[in-house]
């Protein structure tokens, strides 16, 4: 696989710009157990078959193969998949790649340089669900309506020199959860004129069967790197939640303060990255069954 070198300039970048982001990303297999397909992700008789043969693949290098052969059917030559965290502030602050759909042109550099906050493919995928088309003269275009920030310069040649010059990027969101999937295609082809309706319906249906054979894995994942980070007490607080207790008969049962109660929930809500008690019951009752 080619490998593009991204590395964000800082000299002669706009006033205030952010350094460039640390962040934690973390690599998993798809052949992971956790992977397991969940037929209420995805409806469509087609993607249900193309996922159920990503799953029955044996091996990881035959499912390379069957979405090789799909990628040529469609027209594109690459496919890369990642999903993103934001934090309260909507930062993304963690990411994780799928190994068997890594691609030079959305890879850890990409983020860790700083280009998303400027990518406007990425704007889309994270804000919307509608899929984005692209070529490098239409984002050259966004850069400079934006006042052609500096920042984002040397990521024309990253995208050229891995052969990325048009393509299409939609976003998933994962249910109950601040995390997004990233589902992005590339070709060499200097025009996204090929791009039709018939070409999109294809991607769609190529994207989100990787995303139902990865998704489990990475809710998983996420799941344990939260209960990794919580208290005795919290955890504890975390198990009334999930048994649908009050938080005064969750006070009770601790024999403290529904004023604490509801501090540690607060606390819980803002290290779990959720904004609802609801969301947070929902992945209470995640952590304590995973």
């Amino acid at each position: 696989m080619r490998t593009a070198v991204m590395c964000a300039s800082r000299d002669g970048d706009e006033p205030g710009l952010p350094e460039p982001a640390r962040l934690d990303v973390r690599h998993f297999d798809d052949s992971d157990q956790r992977a397991r397909s969940d037929r209420h992700d995805v409806g469509a008789d087609g993607q249900m078959h193309l996922a159920d043969d990503l799953a029955s693949a044996r091996g990881a290098d035959e499912r390379a193969r069957l979405v090789r052969g799909m990628l040529s059917l469609v027209g594109f030559s690459e496919l890369a998949y990642v999903t993103v965290r934001r934090d309260a502030h909507g930062e993304i602050d963690r990411l994780f790649f799928a190994n068997g759909y890594r691609s030079a042109h959305l890879e850890p550099g990409w983020f860790e340089a700083g280009f998303h906050r400027r990518d406007v493919r990425l704007k889309a995928a994270l804000t919307s669900n509608a899929p984005f088309v692209w070529d490098l003269h239409s984002i050259t275009d966004a850069w400079r309506h934006a006042g052609s920030p500096s920042s984002f310069r040397p990521a024309f040649d990253a995208l050229r020199d891995c052969g990325a010059c048009c393509g299409l990027m939609f976003g998933i969101q994962v249910p109950q959860t601040s995390l997004r999937a990233i589902v992005s295609f590339a070709s060499p082809t200097l025009h996204a004129d090929w791009i039709t309706d018939g070409v999109i319906a294809q991607a769609l249906v190529l994207g989100l069967s990787v995303h139902q054979r990865c998704s489990a894995t990475v809710r998983a994942l996420d799941r344990g790197d939260a209960a990794k980070d919580l208290s005795d007490v919290q955890m504890r607080i975390l198990g009334f939640l999930a048994a649908g207790l009050s938080d005064k008969e969750i006070a009770l049962r601790m024999q403290t303060t529904s004023h604490n109660v509801d501090y540690h929930l607060r606390r819980l809500r803002q290290k779990c990255n959720v904004s609802s008690r609801t969301q947070l019951a929902f992945l209470a009752g995640q952590l304590l069954t995973s």
